[in-house]
């Protein structure tokens, strides 16, 4: 398992990239078709809000991947699906979310 995080321009770029991994619908609900575990996180707040200062929220659409059972490479190395490496996020400033028990690889 491999625990990334992603950071997208938009909510329907992050949702077109899920889809992407596979889907099957089923008396009109929608249901991953992928052993992948997607937490889709938002519009990430950016500051400390209380009484006086009103919350603030990052402009990118935050995802976190548990991702499982991928091809590796000749080096061994993980080989992703199209489109995800290009948004892993760098930083974790504001960042919450944690699955239990896994650390996030940089």
């Amino acid at each position: 398992m491999i625990y990334k995080k992603y950071s997208f321009q938009s909510e329907a770029q992050a949702l077109a990239l899920i889809d992407a991994l596979g889907t099957f619908e089923e008396e009109g609900k929608v249901y991953p078709s992928h052993i992948h575990t997607v937490v889709k996180l938002g519009f990430l707040p950016t500051n400390v809000a209380d009484e006086e200062i009103p919350p603030t929220f990052s402009d990118k659409y935050s995802v976190d991947v548990l991702w499982r059972g991928l091809k590796l490479d000749e080096e061994e190395n993980p080989i992703f699906p199209e489109g995800w490496v290009e948004n892993e996020l760098n930083s974790l400033l504001n960042y919450k979310h944690n699955f239990y028990g896994l650390t996030y690889e940089e």
